[in-house]
């Protein structure tokens, strides 16, 4: 008896539709998934039998019959309306169903393993993808740290994650360089997930987010009746929050002048003094800092004080901007998209052209900007896969590296953002009754989404209601 319940508990989690017939047609066993698909409770169907369902015109025709009249295994689709409720739109299935015979050759029972077609075009889109993505993966992972997500396939990324494993078992200052949006921050967390100062806290803080005058005062912290507006009780500043752990100062770039001189100091001697205070504080920290500019021209420019700079430089590490990395791409476009379909509750695919599109295009805004372009397709895109007609004006023109030879001036004619989306749908290859295709699909699914109801859906966009149903079996809406 338990292995019968464990032999069910199996069958219950797996994703396709199985049912099992007795020899009369009698359902005498259906899965989780089966009875979701019909919207029937499990305790009901199991007093139907299959041909029910064609006397109610539920089912086209019923693929048992043609099991138990051929004696072999029938592959078909079947479009199948809602049991329990009777105007919802049909939904097509493929279903594989499979005798077993009795010791005399004749039927015992009937094995049936369903699944939506839907379903289907998911596995074919997401296979389509695996297959585009395997060319960019492989190449090794990171050193695994507890709580750090670090998306590295390049070699020139696994070099920098590499240095960084290695520097995050000792306390010296890292200064970590690039353009901005390149993930310095998640770098960082990188270094001290990394460190024996995992278990403290890493506080962090952009020099450039703060005006000077409050930048001094949330560093170091203040006493008690230090300034007009202070807190009664004073405050601590990051430094002291940063005891134990690790202080991250992003944009080291931005510290004003005046403030480098006391950043200096409490680098050196690990002592703070309180804005208002004459009292010094031993703290413990290790510090980390970061910048997008090059601060050897800022101290060239006396903006930057030399001292400090080489007392945070003591082990630089520099991100390559996204361009330089393309091994990174898609892993990382995979990443985001796994991370918005979860906090959306969507379920969304790149198709492979998409993919193409992104692994070319040049990402002035490196990560950050790629973080935000499939956000921005997980939540505007229709349908399950995000197609380039989708996605290709969330990108800025001129920057993809395909060019087209040949190619004549349509500056005239049509705006850059327009012109850029058409040169790069033809250097992908897209025709003109893919993009037809694409469009239809669009128009069909924004009208089935906002009436509800294939009907009202024809009525206005001016055709039938059986046209549309046809698209939407066409387009797998």
């Amino acid at each position: 008896m338990d292995q019968i319940r464990f032999l069910e508990a199996i069958l219950d989690n797996l994703p396709d539709g199985i049912y099992v017939l007795d020899d009369k047609g009698n359902y005498i066993f259906v899965n989780s998934a089966y009875v979701q698909a019909l919207n029937m409770p499990k305790n009901v169907l199991l007093n139907y039998n299959v041909r029910d369902f064609l006397n109610t015109g539920q089912i086209n025709f019923c693929i048992s019959d043609i099991v138990y009249r051929e004696k072999r295994q029938v592959v078909m689709f079947q479009d199948v309306l809602d049991t329990q409720n009777y105007g919802r739109d049909a939904f097509r299935q493929l279903v594989i169903s499979t005798p077993i015979f009795d010791d005399f050759g004749k039927i015992r029972n009937i094995l049936a393993v369903t699944r939506p077609l839907d379903k289907l075009n998911q596995l074919y889109y997401q296979a389509n993808q695996a297959d585009f993505i395997s060319s960019f993966t492989g190449r090794g992972t990171p050193p695994p740290v507890k709580g750090s997500a670090v998306i590295a396939e390049s070699p020139i990324m696994q070099e920098v994650l590499s240095a960084a494993a290695t520097v995050a078992a000792v306390d010296s200052a890292v200064l970590i360089t690039g353009e901005s949006g390149t993930g310095k921050e998640v770098v960082a967390q990188y270094i001290h997930d990394a460190s024996p100062r995992a278990d403290k806290p890493l506080v962090v803080i952009n020099c450039a987010s703060l005006p000077e005058t409050l930048l001094e005062a949330e560093l170091f912290g203040y006493e008690k009746g230090a300034f007009t507006g202070a807190a009664a009780g004073g405050k601590v500043g990051l430094f002291e929050a940063a005891d134990g752990g690790t202080l991250f100062l992003d944009e080291i770039n931005s510290l004003p002048l005046n403030l480098q001189g006391k950043v200096l100091r409490a680098l050196e001697t690990k002592t703070i003094q309180r804005v208002g205070s004459t009292r010094s504080k031993k703290v413990d920290f290790r510090l980390l800092t970061a910048t997008n500019e090059d601060l050897i021209k800022l101290i060239d420019e006396k903006r930057f004080r030399t001292d400090l700079y080489y007392r945070l430089a003591v082990i630089p590490i520099h991100l390559p901007p996204l361009r330089e990395r393309q091994e990174d791409i898609i892993p990382l476009a995979q990443h985001f998209l796994e991370l918005f379909c979860r906090k959306y509750a969507k379920t969304k695919a790149f198709s492979p052209q998409t993919l193409q599109l992104i692994s070319q295009y040049s990402w002035p805004g490196n990560v950050r900007e790629l973080r935000n372009f499939v956000e921005r397709s997980v939540v505007m895109s229709m349908g399950y896969q995000i197609a380039i007609p989708d996605v290709s004006s969330f990108l800025e023109p001129g920057n993809t590296e395909s060019s087209t030879p040949g190619n004549t001036d349509t500056s005239t004619l049509y705006s850059p953002a327009i012109a850029a989306r058409y040169e790069r749908m033809i250097a992908d290859h897209i025709s003109l009754q893919q993009y037809l295709d694409q469009c239809g699909r669009d128009y069909v699914s924004y009208a089935l989404q906002k009436y509800k109801n294939s009907y009202k859906a024809a009525a206005a966009l001016g055709t039938s209601q059986a046209s549309i149903m046809r698209r939407k079996q066409k387009f797998h809406l």
